[in-house]
């Protein structure tokens, strides 16, 4: 029979080696290696090391990153298209993010692109087959630029206009010092709502429909940024019209113009909570699409 002091003793133990492992796991999940441009680069999350403390707000406000959804062999969505064509959701994404990378330099931003080509792949030594982003990989980039605003950006055969998502994770209490990096995205709700609000204001003014709502899906959940899912519908009855360059330049100049007084206004939360580094294994998304509460894609 082990004594209730010894009992203790251990117990005490036990839960000190349990927490040194979580920062151990947090400490190497911290750093990681990706590829921009194709050089490879490191990138670099806040970890528990500080647990237990309140970060300074930062923010790179002349900093945006575009995540063009899907790439590679995860084609997303196929969209049937009149006369028997396909389009697929991954080169539409990444042709709006093209778009809206000039049209945001040309501003004067900085864009960070979680993939500028086709592939979304990790950095691998030579001989190695290629290996996929995960999409804590792409919010391992998305992080680590602080940037004023992240946009995900996804693309649809059904509805109109721009659909408009946020998080819909609760905002977290101003004493909370941790938070997973599941869930990072609470400290930033409040932030995403208004940027959400203003982009949609901005594609009104231009003449695209455009819906809002909430969306609880990963990477934006673990974004430690002001973060909104667009995702691109056609602009009429014809499905087709999503790979229209004529309408996704001005979507993408609508989009760029509200950035740019975005910028000029948003000021960062005085004091972050620590995010607590990602999990080791990327949790499988269905495709990396948004999802509304039903689980349903907008």
């Amino acid at each position: 029979m082990v004594s209730q002091s010894r009992f203790c003793t251990m117990r005490s133990t036990a839960y000190r080696r349990l927490w040194a492992h979580a920062l151990l796991g947090a400490a190497l999940a911290a750093m990681t290696v990706q590829a921009q441009d194709g050089k490879p680069v490191v990138v670099t999350r806040p970890t528990a090391a500080d647990a237990g403390t309140l970060l300074p707000g930062v923010m790179n406000k002349m900093t945006v990153v575009l995540d063009a959804a899907h790439g590679g062999a995860d084609t997303g969505a196929r969209i049937s298209a009149p006369g028997g064509s396909t389009l697929l959701e991954k080169d539409v994404t990444l042709a709006l993010a093209l778009r809206l990378q000039a049209a945001l330099q040309a501003r004067g931003f900085t864009v960070v692109m979680t993939r500028v080509g086709d592939a979304a792949n990790k950095p691998a030594t030579a001989g190695a087959a290629p290996v996929p982003m995960s999409s804590d990989d792409r919010a391992g980039i998305a992080n680590s630029a602080r940037a004023s605003a992240c946009l995900l950006l996804h693309a649809a055969g059904s509805g109109h206009g721009v659909h408009l998502y946020t998080s819909e994770l609760d905002g977290v209490s101003a004493e909370a010092p941790v938070l997973p990096w599941q869930t990072a995205q609470t400290a930033w709700v409040s932030l995403s709502a208004q940027l959400s609000r203003q982009l949609g204001q901005a594609l009104q003014e231009t003449g695209v429909p455009r819906i809002s709502g909430r969306a609880s899906v990963r990477p934006v959940d673990s974004l430690t940024c002001p973060a909104v899912i667009v995702e691109l519908a056609p602009e009429g009855e014809d499905v087709s019209s999503v790979n229209d360059p004529s309408y996704q330049q001005r979507v993408a100049i609508g989009i760029a113009g509200a950035l740019e007084a975005w910028a000029k206004q948003v000021q960062p939360p005085p004091r972050l909570p620590n995010t607590l580094g990602r999990p080791k294994t990327a949790e499988p998304n269905a495709g990396g699409h948004a999802t509304t509460a039903s689980g349903e894609h907008p």
